[in-house]
């Protein structure tokens, strides 16, 4: 789990600040999060990073050194009217919300090469000259917490559960 200090909540949604580049935003319309490590992301216990939380006309505002969020209070569900992160990439100011495509994908690997003979279609990986990378982390399985982890299904339910890498071009940051 993340530092308490790295984490803002405002409503149904909960923001994390896992770097100055690096922000976890979950939203729950039960306000229940999940705190227990997925697949995917295992450690978030990091050093917390210097940022900010503000409240500018009806706006929860994070700020860091290199990205601005900036969520509608108790709009609900992320959508590209409700939720903005902003943040410069060689030297342009960029803009992500949710729904936006990353075109430019420098992709990852495969999960398993079982039965692939020649070539073989790469997943998106956390990489890309976008200048950002979303993973989405809502459906994937979890780990159950125990002293011997177990994996095990998310519970049903709506909710959504993102990292948004913003590195720009520094792909070794984003690693």
């Amino acid at each position: 789990m993340a530092a308490e200090s790295a984490i803002v909540v405002s409503g149904q949604a909960r923001f994390t600040v896992l770097s100055p580049c690096l922000l976890r935003m979950e939203w729950s319309p039960s306000r229940t999060f999940e705190d227990r490590a997925s697949l995917v992301f295992v450690h978030r216990r990091l050093a917390v990073p210097q940022f900010t939380a503000a409240h500018e006309g009806g706006w929860l505002v994070l700020r860091t050194g290199a990205v601005e969020l900036r969520y509608r209070e108790g709009s609900g569900k992320f959508t590209d009217a409700n939720l903005q992160v902003h943040f410069t990439v060689a030297g342009a100011q960029r803009l992500w919300t949710p729904g936006m495509r990353d075109t430019a994908n420098l992709r990852g690997t495969t999960r398993t090469l079982d039965g692939v003979q020649g070539a073989t279609a790469l997943e998106p990986g956390l990489l890309s000259r976008d200048g950002w990378v979303l993973v989405d982390d809502s459906e994937r399985p979890l780990f159950d917490g125990s002293d011997w982890p177990w994996v095990i299904e998310r519970g049903k339910g709506e909710r959504q559960d993102y990292y948004l890498f913003a590195h720009g071009h520094d792909y070794l940051g984003a690693l």
